[in-house]
C-alpha cells in the first residue's frame, strides 16, 4: 500500500495479515476476517499449536473452519473501483470558471492554476489574467490538482508560500509576521521578568537579613529577661510588620505580573489588527496612480504596480530582504529548501510577476558584479545556462564598479559605448513595439538610453537579476526601485509557459 492516510472504511477493509486490501476474504469462526492466501501460508506454516485469530487470538483447535464472505468481498470489489476513479480524477485538473458538465471528460483542462484567486483555468480564462491590469500581481502556476491541501490550517485564506527552518515546515506570509511579532514580544517580557526578579530579589535578601538581625536580638533578649515575663515587646513589633511587608511585596509582584501578561495580550491583539488593517488595504489597492505630464499629453497614464523577488527561484547563494526587493549575494550557502523552480549553480534570481502584454518600467541599483534581464518565465533552473544564453532573455552585465557595459543576448556579448556611471538602470519593456531597452539613469531622474533589443516575447516576462555570476563577490547587491505600467492597448500572446 502507499503512504497516504487511509480512511476509516480503507481501515476495515485491510487484511489484518497483509495489510492490504482483502483478497478472496475468509470468515473466521470468530467474526474475523481475513485473506485466503494470508490463511494458507498461516496454517501452513505454524506448529503444534492451535491456530489463532490475527486479530483477537481467539484458539480454533486443530480443524479451522471457514465460510466465504460474499458481502465483504462485494464491497471490496466496488471500492478498488472507486478508488481507481479516484486516481483517474485526480491525475486531471479541470476548469473552474467552465460550467459544470455531468460528464467531467467534456469539461477543458486547466491549463494554469492562479495562487492568488485559488482557481485553476482553462485557456481561454486565463486570458484574463494575462491581459488585465488588475490580476498583473497574481501568481500563475502549472496546474495543481492539491491546492487545497496548501492552504494555511491556521489561515484559511492563506496559501503556504515559505519554509520555515525552525518549525521544519511551511507557512504562509501571515505565519511570519506573527511568528516574528511573538518573537518580539517575548523578547520584551523575558526581558522585563528578568529586570522585576532581578529586583525582588534584592528586596528578599535585604528583608531576609533584617529577619535575622532580629532573630539574634530576640535570642539574645530571651537570655537578658526574668522568667514569667511575656509581656509584647517592640521586636514582636517589628517582626510583624516585616512580615506584613513581605506580604505586601508578594501581593504586588503578582499584580504585576498579571498587568504585564493582559498588555502582552493587548499588545499582540492591536499588532494583529494593524497587520490585518494593511493587508486589507495593500488586497483592495494594490496599484496607486501615479501622474506623469509627458504621458498625460500623449493620452497615457502612468501606474505603480507591485514587483517583488521570488524566494523560490532564489540561489543558495543569494540573500533577500524581507520586502522582497533586494538581493544580495552572500559568501555562505544558505538554507533553502531544494525545489524545482530554483537556479542551483549561477547565482540569480526571478521576480514573482510576470507581464504579458502592455508597457512597463522597471527600476533598478545594482553594484558591483550584477546582471539586469528580462527574460521568459521558463527559462532553465538547473545547469550552468545564464541569462543572455538563449533565445528568451536579453540582459545587461557590468563586471565590476567602473568596468565597461555589455549587452548579451543568444550568448552574444555586446560593449557599449555609451557608458553609465549611475547605478541605477531602467528596464522597459514594450510588447506593442516588440522592443526591450535598457537605460541609465541620471541623479535628476533623466533616462539615457543605452541598448534596445527586438524581441518576438510570444509569453509572460519577468525581471531577472544576476550577482557574482561565477564568481562570488560579496559587493555585488540589487534593489528593485520601483515599476510602472501605462494604459497603452493591450496584445495578446501566446500562452508558452
Amino acid at each position: 500500500m502507499d503512504d497516504r492516510e487511509r480512511t476509516p472504511l480503507e481501515v476495515f477493509l485491510t487484511c489484518p495479515v497483509c495489510q492490504d486490501l482483502f483478497t478472496e476474504p475468509r470468515q473466521l469462526q470468530c467474526g474475523h476476517s481475513i485473506c485466503m492466501s494470508c490463511l494458507e501460508s498461516m496454517v501452513g506454516h505454524s506448529t503444534e499449536l492451535p491456530f489463532r485469530c490475527p486479530d483477537c487470538r481467539a484458539y480454533f483447535g486443530k480443524i479451522v473452519e471457514v465460510q466465504k464472505s460474499y458481502a465483504l468481498a462485494s464491497i471490496v470489489d466496488d471500492f478498488k473501483e472507486t478508488l481507481k476513479q479516484m486516481e483517474k480524477k485526480a491525475a486531471k485538473v479541470y476548469c473552474d470558471c467552465c460550467p459544470d458538465d455531468d460528464d467531467d471528460d467534456d469539461k477543458p483542462l486547466a491549463v494554469k492554476t492562479c495562487l492568488k484567486c485559488e482557481v485553476s483555468l482553462c485557456s481561454e480564462h486565463v486570458q484574463t489574467h494575462l491581459e488585465r491590469r488588475a490580476f498583473a500581481a497574481h501568481l500563475l502556476v502549472p496546474p495543481l490538482a492539491d491546492l487545497p491541501d496548501r492552504k494555511c490550517p491556521q489561515h484559511e485564506d492563506q496559501v503556504l508560500r515559505y519554509y520555515c527552518p525552525t518549525s521544519r515546515r511551511y507557512v504562509c506570509s501571515a505565519c511570519t509576521l506573527e511568528g516574528k511579532r511573538s518573537a518580539l514580544v517575548t523578547d520584551a517580557a523575558s526581558a522585563l521578568g528578568r529586570r522585576m526578579t532581578e529586583y525582588m530579589d534584592q528586596r528578599f535578601q535585604m528583608i531576609e537579613g533584617q529577619i535575622n538581625k532580629l532573630q539574634d536580638d530576640i535570642d539574645n533578649d530571651k537570655v537578658k529577661r526574668k522568667p514569667g515575663d511575656s509581656s509584647l515587646n517592640s521586636v514582636t513589633v517589628i517582626l510583624l510588620c516585616l512580615w506584613i511587608i513581605v506580604v505586601y511585596y508578594s501581593y504586588s509582584f503578582s499584580v504585576d505580573n498579571q498587568t504585564l501578561t493582559d498588555t502582552v495580550k493587548s499588545q499582540q491583539a492591536r499588532l494583529h489588527d494593524i497587520y490585518s488593517t494593511v493587508a486589507e488595504l495593500f488586497v483592495e489597492n494594490p496599484l496607486h496612480l501615479r501622474r506623469d505630464p509627458e504621458n498625460e499629453a500623449q493620452g497615457k497614464t502612468s501606474q505603480e504596480v507591485p514587483l517583488t523577488l521570488d524566494l523560490g527561484t532564489a540561489n543558495p547563494h543569494i540573500w533577500v530582504s524581507g520586502d522582497l526587493r533586494s538581493a544580495q549575494l552572500v559568501m555562505t550557502h544558505l538554507d533553502y529548501p531544494v525545489l524545482d523552480t530554483r537556479f542551483d549553480d549561477i547565482s540569480q534570481i526571478l521576480s514573482i510577476q510576470c507581464f504579458g502584454a502592455g508597457n512597463h518600467t522597471w527600476i533598478v541599483e545594482a553594484e558591483g558584479h550584477w546582471e539586469v534581464a528580462v527574460t521568459h518565465k521558463g527559462i532553465p533552473r538547473k545547469g550552468s545556462s545564464a541569462f543572455g544564453d538563449d533565445s528568451r532573455s536579453w540582459s545587461l552585465v557590468r563586471e565590476g564598479d567602473g568596468e565597461p557595459l555589455y549587452a548579451v543576448h543568444r550568448r552574444v556579448r555586446t560593449r557599449l559605448t555609451a557608458a553609465s556611471k549611475s547605478k541605477r538602470m531602467a528596464v522597459a519593456v514594450d510588447f506593442g513595439k516588440g522592443s526591450i531597452t535598457f537605460s541609465g539613469v541620471g541623479a535628476n531622474g533623466g533616462f539615457t538610453r543605452l541598448h534596445e533589443f527586438h524581441a518576438q516575447m510570444t509569453e509572460p516576462v519577468c525581471l531577472g537579476l544576476g550577482l557574482g555570476l561565477y564568481s562570488l563577490d560579496p559587493h555585488s547587491r540589487a534593489r528593485i526601485l520601483g515599476a510602472t505600467s501605462d494604459n497603452q492597448p493591450r496584445h495578446r500572446v501566446a500562452n508558452g509557459s
